[in-house]
C-alpha cells in the first residue's frame, strides 16, 4: 500500500513510548558492529539500494549490541549515514494493532475472516492485499492473515474489536502507546518488549502475539529470515514510499522460545522486486552469525 493511503488507515497506527537508554553507544559490541556493517553492506550492494540500517538489542536489557546505517552515495559505494535512528514507516505495525485487539477480548487469532478477492472497499476507500491480482486469500483466521501480511485481514480484526479508532486510541493509551511519528529504534524497543513479556499487554496475549510471529517464520511471508541454528520470530514489511521508492523490513527476535536479542532490518530501495524477504535474509545472516 502507497504511504499516502495509510493516512484512514489510523487503526494500524502506533508506538511506544521509547524507554531504552540513549547511551546506547557504550554498549556496542565492535565486533558485532563490523559484521552486521560487513552483512548489511553486501546486501545493500547486492539489491542497488539507496540505503539501510539494523539495529540489534540485548533483549532483558535493552542494550544496543549494534547499529548500523548505510546510504549509497553514487553507484557502487555505501557511506554511514548521519541519522541514526532513522525514520520509520509503518510496515511492521501490524503485529502491535493485533495485539491491541487481543487485549479487548472480542477476537483471538484463531477467528476467521474473510478477505475475499484481497480487494476490500470501505468508508469510499479501497484496501487492496499484496496478492490480490491472484484473486486474493479468501476466508483465513487472523493469524494466518498475519502471517502473509493481508491488511485486509487485520483492517478486519481492528474493526470488529473496536469499532471505531477512538476506542482503539483508547486501548494504545492504556497500553502506554502513543499515535506520533515513529523511528527504527522505537519500533525494535515495542518487539523486544514482546519478546521479553514486557508489561506492554496481558501475558496470555503476548504469548500468543509471539505463536504468530513463529508462524509468520515457519509458514508464512517471513520464510526467508528462517535460521538452521536457532528459531526465530518476526515479522516482515513492505510499504511504498511517495517518492515510488519501496521500504522492506523485517524485525524479530531469537531464540523464539527463550528470546535473548531482538533485531531490525530496514531497506530503502527503487523498483521491484520489493518485498519484506529482502530484509528477512539480512536478519537471518545476522542470526548465523550470532550462532556460529
Amino acid at each position: 500500500m502507497k504511504a499516502r493511503n495509510w493516512v484512514f488507515f489510523l487503526f494500524l497506527i502506533g508506538i511506544a513510548s521509547c524507554k531504552y537508554n540513549k547511551n546506547y553507544n557504550s554498549f556496542i559490541d565492535k565486533t558485532l558492529q563490523s559484521k552486521t556493517k560487513s552483512i548489511l553492506e553486501s546486501n545493500l550492494s547486492e539489491l542497488n539500494a539507496l540505503s539501510g540500517q539494523a539495529i540489534i538489542m540485548e533483549i532483558q536489557t535493552g542494550q544496543i549490541k549494534a547499529m548500523v546505517g548505510l546510504e549509497r552515495k553514487d553507484s557502487a559505494n555505501y557511506q554511514p549515514s548521519e541519522n541514526l535512528p532513522q525514520a520509520q514507516t509503518l510496515g511492521l505495525i501490524q503485529p502491535i494493532s493485533i495485539l491491541a485487539a487481543l487485549e479487548t477480548g472480542k477476537v483471538k487469532l484463531s477467528d476467521t475472516v474473510n478477505v475475499g478477492n484481497g480487494i476490500y472497499s470501505t468508508n469510499e476507500v479501497e484496501i487492496k492485499d499484496h496478492n490480490w491480482h491472484r484473486g486474493g486469500y479468501g476466508t483465513i483466521t487472523i493469524q494466518q492473515g498475519l502471517a502473509v501480511s493481508s491488511e485486509i485481514a487485520v483492517y478486519k480484526t481492528i474493526e470488529k474489536a473496536f469499532g471505531s479508532e477512538q476506542a482503539y486510541q483508547a486501548q494504545l493509551k492504556k497500553m502506554e502507546i502513543n499515535l506520533d511519528s515513529l523511528n527504527t529504534l522505537e519500533m525494535l524497543t515495542l518487539y523486544n518488549d514482546i519478546a521479553k513479556n514486557g508489561d506492554i499487554a496481558n501475558k496470555a496475549n503476548t504469548d500468543s502475539l509471539k505463536q504468530a510471529l513463529k508462524y509468520v517464520v515457519t509458514d508464512g511471508l517471513g520464510q526467508s529470515a528462517k535460521s538452521e541454528k536457532v528459531q526465530v520470530a518476526g515479522k516482515t514489511g513492505t510499504l511504498q514510499l511517495e517518492n515510488g521508492s519501496y521500504i522492506v523490513e523485517f524485525c524479530g527476535y531469537f531464540p523464539a522460545d527463550n528470546p535473548q536479542y531482538s533485531i531490525i532490518v530496514s531497506i530503502n530501495k527503487e523498483g521491484l522486486p520489493a518485498a519484506g524477504f529482502m530484509a528477512g535474509e539480512v536478519f537471518r545472516q545476522i542470526v548465523d552469525y550470532m550462532n556460529k
